[in-house]
């Protein structure tokens, strides 16, 4: 007797067991319809098409808020660009070189004048002094006439500041009036009037 009470649960356990799968198929037969079709209609699953890709927004035009300091959206024409670019260096070769011309004829013009008042005072003829009063080339008359080698080469130094800056500002005049010119021409042959 002492068997029996296995017995009963081992046949519960396999009963269910044998049952459990038998549930399931029937289930899932249940859920797909019938084998032979004739009562149930088809399923039509439907899936949306995917979204098709928004090209991006146009660029906005937005106008430079005055006293911003992006610049202002304009169309530039390359070749008028390249005129105001060679204008603009040219009025700062200009102002650059005759700056630096009179700044050192002033100097020079200074040192004249004091030598002239110096060789008046010690009967001297002054002619170091009136010398250096011309402009570009006295600096280079008044070296031979300089009493030391110091003075001579601050002498000759002079001269050579006021030849270069003479040079540049001539050269950025010349660059800057070409420019203007051919920015004026570029402006009338289009149609259209230009002030700068």
């Amino acid at each position: 007797m002492p068997c029996a009470p296995l017995k009963f649960p081992l046949a519960i356990g396999l009963s269910a067991a044998l049952a459990l799968p038998a549930a399931l198929t029937s289930s899932e037969a249940k859920a797909e319809g019938p084998a032979d079709g004739s009562t149930d209609a088809p399923i039509i699953v439907v899936t949306p098409p995917p979204a098709a890709p928004q090209p991006p927004p146009p660029p906005a035009y937005q106008p430079a808020i005055p006293g911003s300091s992006a610049p202002s959206p304009m169309i530039v024409d390359p070749r008028v660009a390249a005129l105001k670019h060679q204008r603009n260096s040219g009025l700062g070769m200009t102002i650059s070189g005759y700056t630096l011309f009179g700044t050192s004829y002033l100097i020079s013009a200074l040192i004249g004048t004091i030598s002239l008042d110096l060789a008046s005072d010690v009967g001297g003829t002054g002619t170091y002094g009136q010398r250096m009063l011309i402009p570009v080339a006295g600096p280079f008359m008044a070296i031979p006439r300089a009493d030391s080698a110091t003075g001579g080469l601050f002498t000759g130094f002079l001269g050579v500041i006021q030849a270069g800056g003479f040079v540049l500002g001539t050269a950025g005049a010349i660059k800057f009036g070409r420019a203007n010119r051919q920015l004026r021409l570029s402006a009338d042959a289009g149609g259209l009037q230009l002030q700068f």
